[in-house]
């Protein structure tokens, strides 16, 4: 008796050790433990079928419940997550948006399908189409720039939408 429930909570342990140590091993040996200890409950007791599983399940799922109620309050958990935003207010951007590109105009380098490079002046561009495929050649004009993503439109198709 005193076995299957050290193999259940020794089990259960293991799983709650795996949220500060990941890598799979852990929680792989804990959720045996609790197999192992629910295979020894049924041989022993056999008639308890129903009542030992049910309570296998219950008691681990209470128990990953209380489990991450009590490890979210604790100083623990506090250290362990991390609790600031990396906003733009902040002074964090990922790229920052060359805004100067925008009404030049550049020759398409490889065929945007819908991405692909244009060539401005002397510098080499990353862009993106509004869906359009254009082919190699087509002269182009940026149209928007939002971080590293830069928007272009082929000429002679801006020049027809009415302003």
């Amino acid at each position: 008796m005193w076995w299957i429930l050290l193999f259940f909570i020794s089990g259960m342990l293991l799983i709650f050790s795996e949220f500060f140590l990941p890598g799979g091993i852990l929680g792989v040996i804990g959720g045996l433990l609790i197999l192992i200890s629910a295979g020894m409950g049924v041989r022993s007791y056999p008639d308890y079928f129903i009542l030992i599983i049910g309570g296998e399940l219950l008691g681990a799922g209470v128990g990953v419940i209380l489990g991450f109620v009590v490890l979210t309050k604790t100083r623990a958990s506090q250290l362990l997550t991390l609790n600031d935003a990396q906003t733009q207010e902040a002074g964090y951007v990922s790229a920052e948006s060359d805004l100067s590109l925008i009404g030049k105009e550049g020759i398409v380098l490889s065929a945007l399908r819908p991405a692909g490079t244009i060539k401005i002046g002397t510098q080499r561009i990353d862009v993106v189409s509004d869906g359009v495929f254009l082919d190699e050649g087509t002269r182009v004009v940026v149209v928007q720039v939002q971080g590293s993503r830069v928007l272009v439109e082929a000429v002679a198709q801006r020049s027809k939408q009415p302003e």
